[in-house]
């Protein structure tokens, strides 16, 4: 292991790129933890934003700039008070409120009162504590990552221009299997394994144990987990992830500033031997893409574009430089090269269009010195148009593995945060043909959310299903959050009659929630409404029509593979899967024994703020034809006053039957923990037949964790005590100086309009096929949207945004679609890291109203909404 203090190369997952130095940042060459801070610099933000227009290109820029950039930024108190007033609105839709204020014991973070939280945050408003938009910021997205929920997403403001990252991945694994994993180099681990040589582990990174430094990086970062194993996990190098061109939270994706300099020693440090430490810097990445913005000189100016979404006057839109979609090369068919070799370069079975930046995910191998046949699903987050390819090759496999004669099957959902709740429907079926999972959800019983529902339902009711127009309407809202009668309800099993049955449902921890719901799949207008057209023939009653009609394997034959980085439509698999007696194997976590939980975030229903927006605008326009008086019970404007990105609410919380305990708050371990090794990590080979080993055999789990699953166990062992405590940010002690920001405009009031959420929408009257949509960063494309019938498949000029992902967040109202990862252009040319983070191109995801896309509207209101 040979690392220069001044020439640090490592290049985990890309080629490393190196640049000079910008001569408006000039900074010392060998950064130290005791060096002082330089003058700070008024102009910083128009500096970096210079350098990313400069003809070279930067994109990733010292960490301490990006601070003294965003401490510049002032504060206006009057419009971070209407972003709070708009979140209290917006949270009210968020299913577990009362649960995070009151926990149940099973629950391994702690307990957050969002409601009293948010008041203190209007406090500390009120009391003029805020000197600068940073400081707001990180206090609310503190707020946000304290409902530990994966649905509960904000990207908006200041905030959403940088990124933080270390210039080097980490990997956390065990020599043995049986030992406490160490923290090493993924560089280290992957080329030890090839070359012969034994890594060092890491022991201190800026002079504290690695382990109670990155145990606090991952609390305050990490975002979405229901306990700290998968928030450690979500800091180290996966080949599930690097599958899906993604990076890490450590190497790709903080939020919060995390300090200058990053000094890290290994176990064999010796002083004045470079080979032993690490002395490099902390790396921001800049999130706009060149010309974008126009001119942004000042923290003013930065504000105005950031927080109020104001363009420049100057800004010249003709000026706007998009990504170039480079041509793709054929896919590979394997995730080989992706992986670094650690997927096999012959997958027995493969979807269509697999590779790293094409459609397909899906991969299937077999291991016939094991008998055993793994399906690799990586993502359900997939395009409309490759749902029925998917699940195909998943009924593909499994047959072919049952025709192969394989004893057991490993489900790997490594990484798998999630996508389209169809495929995790579809994919249960296709290994139980003759079960029907519960897949149970319910909401808050909120008076907004009743007013919506009431109102919509009813005009869902009355539309005439005799007149053409009325009918593809109706058919086109079968799937609207706000429309119940087409939806089963668990405890008749028959439909709800209204609304007002809906939602009398039980009172728990002092809040009145709504009856348990389920889909009825069986229902093709409401499968085609949700899935864009899509329906599961193996909900159907017509068998014949069923790619598999019996079992192949029993549920003591399959065992589910997971790192604990398992959300939403994952969850809803793993819930069934288990439920019908499936078992589990869960790798890596804090280097402790014990259990660790199977998933991570488990609500049934992401909503994104749009969506609430419009339904809405549409309850209000359908007033006068229903009895909910929605225009005088629902808000006359939900203006924001911040710029938002993207911003989401968990609307719908997944319930098991005959429980009333969201499964969000529900300790479900795994049954089976076992460690990353230094010889699995990036042989998933390795990996597999470990995981099946570890299935057989209960010895070779981690020491105290097992018996702690409810899979076929009906007296669990005790979940471990809650030990997490809230992470803080020190406003007093940032650890650098604050840069003094000019006064903020007269004009700072003005309604956002310049900014957009990304979010794909029809394209404006008059604008062509390839041109900008007017006030946006979006082209209009010629984009395959399938209508209700009869208008069905057609192409629509729509609004296609660019997007960015960073660590599994995308800045997207739909579904990301990358074509390339970014190339990073570091602005110091002694600081090398690997390409991490991706763009694309923002579809509409699955279920979007197409109405929104430029189907038939409405044809009972004048606006046509």
């Amino acid at each position: 292991m040979l690392f220069q203090k001044t020439s640090l190369f490592l290049c985990v997952a890309g080629g490393a790129l190196a640049r000079t130095l910008s001569p408006k940042l000039q900074v010392r060459q060998n950064p130290t933890p005791t060096a002082g801070a330089p003058a700070a610099q008024s102009t910083i933000c128009g500096d970096i934003v210079d350098a990313v227009d400069d003809p070279e290109g930067f994109t990733d820029f010292w960490a301490r700039y990006a601070y003294q950039c965003l401490t510049s930024v002032p504060f206006n108190p009057a419009v971070a008070s209407r972003f709070v007033k708009y979140w209290n609105q917006t949270v009210e839709y968020q299913s577990t409120i009362a649960y995070l204020k009151n926990p149940p014991p099973g629950y391994q973070q702690p307990a957050v009162d969002v409601y009293k939280e948010l008041a203190k945050i209007q406090q500390r408003i009120d009391t003029g504590f805020y000197t600068n938009q940073y400081a707001f910021e990180a206090d609310f997205q503190l707020l946000t990552y304290a409902m530990h929920d994966g649905h509960v997403r904000l990207i908006a403001g200041t905030l959403a221009a940088f990124s933080f990252s270390a210039p080097f991945e980490i990997a956390s694994v065990s020599v043995d299997g049986k030992s406490l994993p160490k923290i090493y180099l993924t560089a280290d681990i992957i080329d030890s394994q090839t070359e012969g040589w034994k890594p060092s582990p890491i022991k201190t990174i800026n002079g504290e144990d690695v382990t109670e430094y990155l145990s606090k990086f991952a609390a305050l970062n990490s975002w979405g987990y229901v306990e700290p194993h998968a928030e450690w996990n979500a800091l180290m190098s996966s080949p599930a992830l690097d599958i899906q061109g993604g990076g890490t939270i450590w190497s790709a994706g903080a939020t919060f500033f995390p300090g200058e300099n990053l000094t890290v020693h290994f176990e064999n440090y010796t002083a004045g031997d470079e080979s032993t430490f690490l002395d490099t810097i902390w790396i921001a990445t800049y999130s706009e893409a060149a010309n974008f913005t126009g001119p942004l000189t000042t923290g003013g100016d930065f504000y105005n574009y950031f927080v109020l979404g104001n363009l420049p006057a100057s800004f010249n839109e003709s000026a706007i430089i998009f990504p170039t979609i480079p041509e793709q090369e054929p896919a590979t068919g394997n995730w080989s090269e992706a992986s670094f070799q650690a997927f096999p370069e012959d997958p027995d079975i493969v979807q269509y269009d697999l590779g790293i930046f094409h459609t397909g995910l899906v991969s299937g191998y077999f291991l016939d010195d094991i008998s055993t046949g793994v399906l690799s699903l990586p993502s359900f987050d997939v395009l409309s148009s490759t749902i029925g390819n998917y699940s195909g090759t998943v009924t593909r496999f499994l047959k072919e593995a049952s025709l192969q004669g394989m004893d057991n099957i490993v489900i790997d959902l490594q990484r798998n945060t999630g996508g389209v709740t169809l495929l995790a429907y579809t994919t249960f079926k296709s290994l139980f043909p003759e079960l029907l999972p519960f897949a149970g959800s319910r909401r808050r019983s909120s008076p907004m959310g009743n007013v919506l529902g009431s109102a919509i339902t009813e005009f869902w009711e009355l539309l005439d299903e005799t007149d053409d127009d009325e009918r593809q309407f109706k058919e086109e809202l079968a799937a609207n959050e706000w429309v119940i009668t087409n939806r089963i309800n668990a405890a008749t099993g028959k439909n709800f009659t209204s609304w007002e049955e809906y939602q009398n449902g039980p009172t728990v921890n002092q809040d009145k929630f709504t009856l348990v719901e389920q889909y009825d799949l069986a229902n093709e207008v409401f499968d085609r409404a949700a899935f864009d057209e899509w329906y599961p023939t193996m909900y159907m009653p017509n068998k014949t029509a069923w790619p598999i009609q019996e079992r192949l394997f029993n549920p003591d034959q399959i065992v589910i593979l997971s790192d604990g980085i398992c959300g939403s439509a994952c969850s809803l698999l793993i819930e069934m899967l288990t439920r019908a007696g499936v078992k589990t194997v869960v790798a890596g976590g804090r280097p402790q024994t014990g259990p660790m939980q199977v998933s991570t975030n488990r609500g049934a229903s992401i909503y994104s703020t749009v969506d609430l927006d419009e339904d809405i605008e549409d309850a209000k326009e359908i007033d006068e034809f229903v009895k909910e008086t929605t225009s005088s019970s629902l808000p006359a404007v939900r203006e924001p006053g911040m710029n938002i990105q993207y911003a989401t609410v968990n609307l719908r919380d997944q319930i098991r039957k005959d429980d009333q305990t969201p499964l969000q708050f529900k300790y479900e371990a795994a049954d089976c923990r076992i460690f990353y090794t230094l010889a699995n990590l990036y042989n998933t080979t390795r990996l597999w037949h470990d995981a099946v080993a570890a299935f057989k055999d209960k010895s070779l789990c981690v020491e105290g964790s097992t018996g702690f699953s409810t899979t076929n166990n009906t007296t669990p062992l005790p979940p471990p005590k809650r030990q997490a405590q809230r992470p803080t940010i020190d406003h007093d002690n940032p650890g650098v100086e604050e840069v003094n920001f000019d006064e903020i405009p007269n004009d700072g009031l003005k309604d956002a309009t310049g900014g957009d959420i990304q979010s794909p929408k029809k394209c404006p009257t008059g604008t062509k096929i390839g041109q900008t949509c007017p006030g946006t960063r979006a082209i209009c494309t010629a984009v395959d949207i399938t209508c209700p019938s009869p208008e069905g498949k057609k192409q629509l000029p729509v609004c296609i945004p660019t997007c960015t992902c960073q660590a599994s967040s995308c800045n997207c109202d739909g579904k990301c679609q990358v074509f390339n990862k970014l190339e990073r252009k570091v602005q110091n040319s002694e600081v090398k890291v690997k390409t991490a983070g991706t763009q694309g191109q923002c579809f509409p995801k699955v279920g979007t109203g197409n109405v929104r896309l430029g189907c038939k509207s409405n044809p009972k209101t004048s606006s046509g909404r």
